[in-house]
């Protein structure tokens, strides 16, 4: 028989429970609960998907050791290398110990997914968007001893023999590969694909005149173009960059479409609770702000970025759209 309670009786009961659970006299809800509340309890995993020494490893390092202060806990950069940095995507997707988190880039997160059914995970499903770190437009270069001395000098030569000037790539599905069909067909030019395994190797041979041309992130090619071993003919981005203050946009050069590069931004497991995951967004966002950090990647010819977690997915969706799009209608398809 359940005995009736007063009014009076209820609001002394759950003002009671109120204070028991205001003084840790009640357990909360869940262990999920309990995490959003405490922390980091313990160091942070921060995968980086590409091998150790390059511009992304690089660039994953000096932010890292900024944030770990920011969130009051070391973070620990460990190199997941392969598969054009799905294994590392792969392993986060997988994580379960809300402290593992991914420094990915365009290719796994939109490329990858849009021309290959071998990845096990799926972006949308699996991760969750924290925050846009840095972004690094392309530059089309050629060798210092190219005949070709602007962009409009390569097109052109391009338009009058068809298929005879080619390009490398650091890889079939690279934004290297795409950032180069981006520019045939917004140029309206024939221009044959040379993949390599790997930007040192490609960018080697186009030093070495073995290839035409290559449309290669601004890190991987800026102390080349410094030591005059290749010619800088654009970038591919609205406004020119810090490193290459005299060379001409795309857009300058009458391809406004013509915009391309890498980016690269923090994900989490799909399950990392919402606070978490502002918290960690908003740590990025005050070392993004920090003058030595917005100097560093700049000098690195890169851009910080920064913004919220719902800006990041939208432009992940954006992105994917573009990129799917234009490796599905260039035929792209992964080694």
């Amino acid at each position: 028989m359940t005995i009736p309670q007063s009014p009076a009786r209820r609001r002394a009961v759950s003002a009671l429970l109120a204070s028991l659970i205001v003084c840790g006299g009640l357990p909360l809800s869940s262990a999920v609960q309990a995490q959003q509340v405490s922390w980091p309890r313990q160091p942070i995993r921060l995968i980086v998907p590409f091998a150790p020494g390059g511009p992304a490893d690089a660039l994953a390092r000096f932010i890292s050791a900024r944030l770990g202060p920011e969130l009051g806990q070391t973070v620990i950069v460990e190199n997941r290398a392969g598969a054009g940095g799905t294994l590392g995507a792969a392993e986060v997707a997988k994580a379960s110990d809300g402290h593992t988190i991914l420094f990915s880039s365009t290719g796994a997160l939109v490329i990858i997914p849009a021309i290959t059914k071998n990845v096990n995970y799926n972006p949308d499903r699996d991760l969750v968007a924290v925050g846009l770190a840095v972004n690094t437009p392309q530059v089309v270069v050629v060798a210092a001893k190219s005949p070709y001395t602007s962009l409009s000098s390569l097109l052109a030569a391009a338009k009058a023999k068809p298929d005879t000037l080619n390009f490398a790539s650091a890889g079939n599905g690279t934004t290297t590969q795409l950032g180069a069909e981006l520019l045939k067909r917004s140029a309206g030019v024939s221009i044959t694909h040379i993949p390599y395994r790997g930007a040192a190797p490609a960018i080697a041979d186009v030093i070495g005149g073995t290839v035409d041309m290559m449309v290669a992130d601004a890190p991987a090619v800026s102390a080349f173009i410094a030591d005059n071993r290749l010619r800088a003919l654009a970038v591919t981005s609205s406004n020119r960059i810090a490193t290459l203050p005299q060379v001409p946009t795309t857009n300058e050069e009458g391809l406004p479409d013509v915009i391309s590069g890498t980016w690269y931004g923090i994900m989490g497991p799909a399950q990392l609770p919402k606070d978490v995951v502002e918290k960690i967004n908003a740590a990025l966002n005050r070392v993004l702000r920090a003058p030595e950090v917005d100097a560093f990647i700049k000098g690195q010819g890169a851009d910080p970025m920064g913004g919220t977690p719902q800006e990041f997915a939208i432009f992940i969706r954006n992105e994917s759209q573009k990129w799917g799009k234009l490796a599905k209608q260039a035929g792209v398809r992964m080694d």
